[in-house]
């Protein structure tokens, strides 16, 4: 995503994302500006415009971002495990890195911004389908469509961390992984 930005860029841009992510837990995105992000990164305005077009495509990116940390920490590397296992693995990972970031998924769900957040849900969606495909998978649920499993599991699962991020009630990752596990084909 960032090959080809030096350290400079690369710096400049991490400012104005933790920025904006500092920003959005104190007030709603439509009423930030680009004014107000520049000065909580200590960056000028024409740098900010340097680097993106307006808020929402630094919002995007700063989504973006969250979803590549996401897939690079959240997915197994452990292939040998059964679809079943490495599935539920997965979902525990997830679980915990919502509940790591916590503070700024609410925030984006109560600014609205949360309509960026189908760039998530297409990559998890476009990584679960890549999965779904390999040998191993196929083999538990041969007639299943990748694309289809994917898509209905990657919704879900945001869908369900939406619902227990925003919930009042507190449930554990471990409560919501005993529910889970009856949803996912046995292998």
């Amino acid at each position: 995503m960032e090959t080809h930005l030096d350290l400079r860029q690369r710096k400049t841009r991490k400012l104005l994302t933790e920025a904006l992510a500092e920003l959005l837990e104190e007030k709603p995105f439509q009423e930030l500006s680009v004014v107000d992000i520049c000065q909580k990164a200590m960056v000028h305005r024409t740098t900010f415009y340097a680097h993106f077009r307006d808020k929402q495509e630094l919002l995007h990116y700063l989504l973006e971002g969250l979803e590549a940390h996401c897939a690079a920490t959240c997915l197994p590397k452990d292939f040998q495990q059964s679809p079943r296992e490495y599935l539920l693995t997965a979902a525990k990972n997830v679980f915990q890195f919502f509940s790591d970031h916590r503070k700024l998924y609410l925030a984006c769900f109560a600014s609205w911004a949360d309509v960026q957040a189908h760039t998530l849900e297409e990559g998890a969606a476009q990584e679960l389908c890549r999965l779904l495909s390999q040998p191993q998978f196929r083999a538990v649920t041969p007639r299943v469509d990748a694309q289809v499993a994917a898509h209905f599991y990657a919704g879900a699962m945001l869908s369900l961390i939406r619902w227990w991020l925003t919930s009042k009630q507190d449930l554990s990752v471990e409560y919501l992984l005993e529910n889970l596990e009856q949803f996912i084909p046995i292998s």
